[in-house]
């Protein structure tokens, strides 16, 4: 009985371990593009369009790749944080044409939102989660 505990508990902890290291998989269905209205404050103007997409978050956090039907983009992560009260993640990433982006993480509502600028507005592009694997 002793062995058998030992067994387990070596197991559990061995599974603890990699379940903390491994990359984080969300697929998403749709896509949505939103403009910043300065006057009222918010995003506003929401278009979108069905897309099957895959995003990955690797193992140590400091690469997220996101694959469309077409391309293959990569974002390096500058820095990144957890906010417990909303329990969304938050990384600042630099794409791998030197773009920059604020990706928003948000599990809970089954949302990943990218904020950017493009042509001197402020943009956000908001995908919506099918599954998180």
């Amino acid at each position: 009985m002793r062995k058998f505990k030992l067994i387990l508990t070596v197991l559990i902890a061995f599974s603890i371990h990699f379940s903390t290291q491994a990359q984080t998989s969300f697929s998403f269905y749709y896509r949505e593009y939103c403009y910043w209205n300065d006057y009222t404050e918010e995003f506003e103007n929401c278009e979108g369009y069905e897309e099957s997409s895959l995003f990955v978050v690797n193992d140590n956090e400091t690469m997220i790749t996101h694959t469309i039907e077409s391309m293959k983009s990569t974002y390096y992560v500058n820095e990144r944080e957890y906010d417990s009260d909303k329990e969304i993640w938050i990384y600042n990433v630099t794409s791998d044409v030197g773009n920059k982006y604020l990706y928003v993480i948000d599990p809970k509502n089954k949302e990943v939102r990218a904020v950017y600028m493009r042509d001197g507005k402020t943009v956000m592009l908001r995908f919506y989660v099918k599954a998180i694997f």
